[in-house]
């Protein structure tokens, strides 16, 4: 019988689905763009494609004085989904903006947050922020600062969820990091 009862236990706690890890939510600083651009919507964009993400969200936005207003948007930017059933996204490159007096449309390459989440939809919309204090994002986001990533998307999309969905990255995932191209 005891050796029954510690089968059971020993399959129970192999099972992930039956325990899945705490779903990551963003924390951090509040991000705010430039006070001379106004933000219209963030929304989940399968049309485009960003070399800088294995998913892309498109930001609208405006000047609301002169006729350009600039920022720029820092790796480790989190946008925080509006819905609990769809993925939060990382920025984990830079990425320099420039607005309109017109709403101006923006493809933001980003990486999903939550592996057993829905991918973001033109339907699903985000707030702003805040800027990770997450010290494992904040280190890939440092990693990859001056690498070229575009053909390396999906390795990087699984150190995301290595990170927030799992224990973290080895340092053979780091290694294999670190030896992605120059930009």
């Amino acid at each position: 019988m005891k050796r029954l009862a510690l089968v059971f236990i020993l399959v129970l706690a192999a099972c992930e689905n039956l325990f899945p890890p705490q779903d990551f939510e963003p924390t951090g600083s509040p991000f705010s763009l430039n006070s001379g651009i106004s933000l219209i919507s963030i929304a989940g964009d399968r049309r485009h494609f960003s070399p800088n993400g294995l998913y892309s969200l498109e930001m609208v936005a405006k000047s609301s004085g002169a006729a350009y207003a600039y920022d720029t948007l820092p790796a480790g930017l989190l946008f925080t989904s509006k819905k609990s059933s769809t993925q939060h996204m990382v920025m984990l490159k830079a990425h320099q903006i420039a607005v309109g007096t017109s709403n101006t449309s923006l493809v933001l390459g980003v990486f999903c947050c939550n592996r057993r989440r829905l991918i973001p939809a033109e339907q699903d919309s985000f707030s702003l922020g805040p800027l990770t204090d997450n010290p494992e994002l904040r280190q890939l986001a440092e990693l990859l600062r001056n690498k070229r990533i575009a053909d390396d998307l999906g390795m990087i999309q699984r150190a995301v969820w290595m990170i927030t969905d799992s224990t973290g990255l080895t340092q053979a995932y780091i290694d294999s990091i670190n030896a992605l191209p120059s930009e």
